[in-house]
């Protein structure tokens, strides 16, 4: 016998031996004890719990049931009349975006569940707008954000340019003060300087929270941000400001985004948000802030909750998507090439439930492990939020930025696996995932580019180890006979992210060396994948870190489903860098084999007796059935009539 063909009988015996085993595992399943959904539920759900019920319930109102049959023009009207009926029921205030963060994010994050053009248009409304005039202005302003409570001002957020999006720097729009008129000229010098895909511009938006290069004497301070009043108390558009639609998009059918000029527009002196920057009536510029930079970055400060609102929002998507594809394919069967041994994926007639397959299990439950673990990391970035301080805001941007980026990049998979695991029933515009799927492709965009906010993970990282000096590569952990325990994966997973840092600190310190800060700059620049590969691990060993811990302190009833699911989680993103430790020698090819296997033997253990498992996690995230909507998950899937 030939060496290729000893390879191919290897080969076909380790089949035939995995095989065993899977058909073992699913005659003698071990699995976890399935928790109490709604135990799971109070378990993920640690704020404003009444305040979400009471949201929920509201949405029962038909107002809110899904509509796929309507024009670009008849989903922009449907978003204004859910925005305007979700509003006067007052759930929160935009005050609250300073006095309760937790109440204003969860307040947004229930119509997540409902339809993502109104979440948006919500969360451009009371986010970005009503926010960013809550935490830069001052009591003068409140009258504005009052008026914002109640509609009467809806608001839009002008910063982004048609040639400067993640360059905000760089914008062209200018403010510059006339101390004999005592007003601000706001002005949009050429045409890349105007503002594009600003949400509810091109109809609705009455104000807008501007950002505008100011110049003050002469003097150039940065972007600073206005409110401007675009249009009148009737709609229309005030003097010297031009609007255009943006038109029909990929998704989010119901936010009206358009692009705005400002002709040498004139605003009063109290235009300016003025909590850290102020001009006094003869022009004179003082600032709390000296460095420009900085400034900068407090300008944008309100960016952090909207990154978290799409994080949350990417989030509940893939709860909305898992629990559809994992109902559906634990009730779908089709013919078994099997025998008709006994099994709990065996249909009365010898059909076989498609969850019972390893490829939907690998591709749903890895899904389902993924959410819980985002959930839970989220929720540790809102307790910084809440303990408030410098070094607590600095850690906010980093973990942010990371959530924003892993959370919506892994929403683009999840939701085309779960998609593609529920066939023609997924396409299907009723079931919800192809809806989202469309409307939410520019998450990975807004609010800051993913592969940008990468950066934003990586550069801290880089900077803390050039100054430590710490730009030798660890030592792998020692990793023989692979049993892959969560420790384990703690440790592998810390240990590319330490490998990566340490690399890339000692190329951009030994640019530095050669050429100074320019060179050093270069040299990131030229390691721009590494960097994002960087900001990768950063956000897996983070949010396995917070899995983990939560997993330990749960309550006992759900501490072993949330270990299994944390472990899968865990062994998944060692999948997904699996390139980085064969190449390092951080795992064997045997190890790697093992690696694989031990995904396998997860997926069984979730995947038992018919998936009760798994379907009870997908229950534990509380969805109500009104909110599901989904005929595939909350019927009979032979019965559906379209």
């Amino acid at each position: 016998m030939g060496s290729s063909e000893r390879r191919v009988a290897a080969l076909l015996a380790h089949l035939a031996v995995q095989e065993q085993d899977e058909e073992q595992l699913e005659r003698n399943p071990t699995s976890a004890a399935a928790p109490c959904p709604k135990a799971m539920a109070d378990f993920l759900t640690r704020d404003n719990k009444e305040l979400r019920a009471a949201i929920f319930d509201f949405l029962r109102d038909p107002l809110y049931a899904p509509n796929y049959h309507l024009s670009m023009a008849g989903f922009r009207e449907l978003t204004s009349q859910r925005m305007a009926k979700f509003v006067g029921q007052r759930f929160f205030s935009v005050f609250d975006y300073t006095r309760d963060p937790l109440k204003f994010q969860a307040a947004l994050e229930c119509l997540n569940f409902c339809d993502y053009s109104l979440a948006i248009k919500d969360g451009v409304h009371f986010t970005l707008c009503g926010g960013t005039i809550a935490k830069l202005g001052t009591e003068k302003h409140h009258p504005i954000l009052r008026k914002m409570d109640t509609l009467e001002l809806p608001g839009c957020f002008a910063m982004t340019e048609l040639g400067h999006g993640s360059n905000v720097m760089g914008i062209e729009t200018t403010a510059q003060y006339d101390p004999a008129t005592r007003e601000f000229v706001i002005n949009t010098p050429n045409n890349e300087a105007s503002k594009f895909w600003i949400g509810g511009m091109a109809q609705t938006a009455k104000v807008s929270a501007v950002f505008a290069q100011l110049t003050v004497n002469g003097k150039w301070e940065g972007p600073h941000v206005f409110v401007v009043r675009l249009r009148d108390d009737h709609g229309g558009l005030m003097p010297g400001v031009r609007v255009a639609d943006n038109g029909p998009k990929q998704g989010l059918l119901g936010v009206d985004n358009g692009q705005c000029w400002f002709d040498h527009v004139r605003v009063p002196r109290d235009a300016l948000l003025d909590r850290f920057s102020q001009v006094d009536a003869s022009g004179r510029y003082r600032c709390s802030i000296d460095n420009v930079a900085q400034r900068f970055g407090t300008m944008i400060g309100g960016l952090t909750t909207g990154r978290m609102l799409i994080a949350q929002a990417a989030i509940d998507a893939c709860k909305i998507g898992v629990t559809v594809a994992t109902r559906y394919s634990a009730r779908r069967t089709q013919a078994s090439s099997r025998p008709a041994a006994p099994s709990s994926w065996l249909g009365p007639f010898g059909d076989r439930a498609i969850l019972g397959y390893i490829t939907h299990q690998r591709r749903l439950f890895s899904g389902l492990a993924t959410t819980y673990a985002m959930h839970l990391a989220m929720l540790h970035l809102k307790q910084l939020v809440v303990q408030g301080g410098p070094e607590a805001g600095k850690q906010v941007h980093v973990v942010s930025s990371g959530l924003k980026a892993g959370s919506t990049w892994h929403r683009k998979r999840i939701l085309n696996d779960c998609r593609e695991c529920c066939g023609g029933m997924g396409f299907m515009a009723a079931n919800k995932i192809g809806p989202m799927l469309n409307d939410m492709d520019v998450d990975t965009t807004f609010e800051g580019d993913n592969t940008v906010l990468m950066q934003q993970v990586a550069k801290p990282l880089l900077d803390a180890a050039g100054k430590a000096g710490a730009t030798r590569a660890p030592p792998p952990p020692a990793v023989k006979q692979l049993d892959l325990c969560a420790a384990c994966v703690g440790k592998l997973l810390a240990w590319r992210e330490q490998m990566l840092v340490a690399g890339l600190a000692a190329d951009v310190g030994a640019a530095a060396a050669r050429g100074g800060a320019q060179a050093a700059a270069a040299a990131f620049d030229d390691s721009l994948d590494r960097v994002t590969t960087l900001g990768w691990a950063w956000t897996d060993r983070y949010s396995f870190d917070a899995f983990a811990r939560e997993a330990a302190s749960a309550p006992a009833a759900l501490r072993e489903p949330l270990s299994l699911l944390c472990l899968l989680y865990g062994l998944c993103r060692l999948e997904a860098g699996v390139e980085c430790y064969l190449s390092a020698g951080a795992l064997s090819p045997e190890a790697v084999k093992a690696l694989h296997a031990r995904v396998n033997v997860v997926c069984r253990q979730l995947g038992a007796e018919g998936g009760r498992l798994a379907l009870a996690l997908c229950d534990g995230f509380g969805i109500p059935d009104h909110l599901l909507q989904a005929p595939i998950a909350i019927g009979d899937w032979r019965s559906f009539q379209g």
